[in-house]
């Protein structure tokens, strides 16, 4: 099934409403459109794949939640600062916020060479907004999950998504690209577009992102802008069978006693 993309949620209870539509889908636009309305700032989190059939060597990635706020940068630095130079891909799923900040974490996604694919990370045992969580202590990792491609990502999150080397919307993904504020200067509007030109992406995309509430937009001039790369499932980047090639991929790490030990 391709992906959707959408201009607001209007367009998203229409689909909801076609009675063709299986009850598993449905459950899941309605999972991604709740979390359109995130009340909670955008958190990062070092993820461990939760299958261990790959142990010791198994792919971790960066799962980033929620709305993108002033401070948001910031965390997102700190935690690449943590990893000594590993370049993990970044699991989105967001609702947008702060337009200045999105494009800054846009930025140091492409400083440091990453891969970003819309997504969700579901967690087994600790969660990132669990506090004194004790369910993975001495198992190497904060951190244990699985990369879904059912994500959401929304208006400003498609700016973070423009900083991605490799820009991922699965078939399965929910996409809303207009922003939260269509409406901008002219002196805003250059901005943006320096910005989607350092991303290498097309001045096109402005159109899109200016789009009416009302309107659908389909992946063909996503596509023609160089804001999507590739439409693959995220365990493409995520799934334990990556870590089983020669050589593997910088986001596979090994275990050793020592990690086990912490």
């Amino acid at each position: 099934m391709p992906a959707r993309f959408f201009g607001s949620h209007l367009a998203l209870r229409a689909i909801l409403a076609m009675p063709a539509l299986c009850v598993a889908l449905t459950s899941s636009l309605l999972a991604a459109d709740s979390a359109a309305q995130q009340p909670w700032p955008m958190r990062f989190a070092v993820v461990r794949t939760n299958d261990t059939a790959c142990e010791p060597t198994c792919p971790e990635w960066i799962s980033a939640e929620g709305a993108v706020g002033a401070k948001t940068p910031a965390l997102l630095k700190a935690t690449l600062k943590t990893l000594g130079g590993r370049k993990l891909p970044i699991i989105l799923f967001s609702s947008g916020g702060n337009r200045d900040a999105a494009m800054e974490l846009g930025r140091i996604i492409r400083r440091g060479g990453l891969d970003v694919a819309v997504g969700r990370t579901m967690f087994t045992g600790c969660r990132p907004d669990e506090k004194d969580c004790r369910a993975n202590d001495g198992k190497g990792a904060d951190f244990f999950g699985q990369a879904l491609s059912r994500g959401h990502c929304a208006a400003e999150c498609t700016l973070v998504l423009a900083g991605g080397v490799e820009r991922i919307v699965p078939d399965q993904a929910i996409f809303h690209v207009r922003l939260t504020d269509p409406k901008m200067s002219k002196a805003a509007e250059r901005k943006l577009l320096a910005y989607l030109k350092e991303m290498g992406v097309g001045p096109s995309l402005l159109d899109a992102l200016k789009t009416p509430p009302d309107s659908n937009l389909d992946m063909a001039p996503l596509k023609a802008s160089g804001l999507i790369t590739g439409t693959r499932a995220v365990e493409s980047i995520t799934g334990s069978a990556i870590c089983k090639t020669f050589p593997a991929p910088d986001n596979c790490r090994v275990f050793t006693t020592m990690d086990l030990e912490n």
